[in-house]
C-alpha cells in the first residue's frame, strides 16, 4: 500500500465520540463537505488532505489511517466515475470497492462526476453523461457561472439541498431496481452523496 498522508491523533479514551473522516479526491469536494461540516458546527469531521486521485489510492490511504486511529471512528472515500467506458477504470472501481467492503471504508460515489450531485438540486433525473465536462456543461444552465472547484456551491444551492437528498436516494433505488445485477460503480447516472451528508448528520446526535 502507499504511504499514507494521515497523521494519527491521539487516542482517545473509551467512551469519547468518534470522529468521521473523510478522503476526498478533489478540491471541489473537499470544499463542499468543509463547508457543510461548517454549516452544521459539526467538529467530529474531519476533511482529510489526500494526495490520491485515483480509488486505489483514496480507499489504501483510507484504510492505512484507520490502523492507526481508534475502533470507533468512522471512515469516508468521496470519487467519482469520471470515464465509465475505459475498462482500465472498471477495473479499478471494482478493486476500489472490494478493499473498501474488506476494510469498513464507506464509499461516496458520484457517476459520472460530482456534478451529478448537484444537478439533482435541480431535476430529480439527470442524464447518463459520458464525459464529466458534459455534466458541467448541464450544470451552467441552471448555475450560469459554475465552474469545476467553486467553493461557494454549498451556499449556491443550501436552499434546494432537501430536494437534492431525496432525488439521489430516489435515484440509487431505482438504478439499484432496474440493474440488480449490475455493481455500484457502473450505474450512469448515480451518487451516494446524500448518504455522506446523513452519517455527517449522525455526528451530531
Amino acid at each position: 500500500m502507499p504511504q499514507s498522508n494521515f497523521t494519527p491523533r491521539r487516542r482517545r479514551s473509551r467512551g469519547v465520540n468518534s470522529v468521521l473522516h473523510i478522503f476526498c479526491e478533489g478540491a471541489t469536494e473537499e470544499a463542499y463537505f468543509e463547508a457543510y461540516k461548517r454549516k452544521i458546527h459539526c467538529a467530529s469531521v474531519v476533511i482529510e488532505h489526500s494526495h490520491h486521485g485515483d480509488p486505489k489510492g483514496l480507499v489504501e490511504e483510507a484504510i492505512n489511517a484507520k490502523a492507526g486511529s481508534p475502533a470507533n471512528d468512522i471512515f469516508w472515500v468521496v470519487y467519482d466515475a469520471e470515464e465509465l467506458s475505459q475498462r482500465n477504470k472498471l477495473q479499478s472501481h471494482a478493486e476500489a470497492f472490494q478493499a473498501a467492503n474488506r476494510n469498513g471504508i464507506n464509499i461516496a460515489f458520484s457517476a459520472i462526476c460530482f456534478e451529478v450531485w448537484l444537478l439533482l438540486h435541480f431535476t430529480p433525473n439527470p442524464s447518463a453523461f459520458l464525459q464529466p465536462s458534459k455534466a458541467v456543461k448541464e450544470l451552467q444552465k441552471y448555475i450560469k457561472n459554475y465552474k469545476k472547484g467553486d467553493l461557494n456551491i454549498l451556499t449556491t444551492l443550501q436552499d434546494k439541498l432537501p430536494a437534492a437528498r431525496v432525488n439521489a436516494a430516489d435515484l440509487a433505488q431505482r438504478q439499484q431496481r432496474n440493474h440488480p445485477a449490475v455493481p455500484m460503480y457502473e450505474y450512469n447516472p448515480y451518487t451516494t452523496v446524500h448518504l455522506l451528508l446523513d452519517a455527517i448528520d449522525g455526528m451530531l446526535k
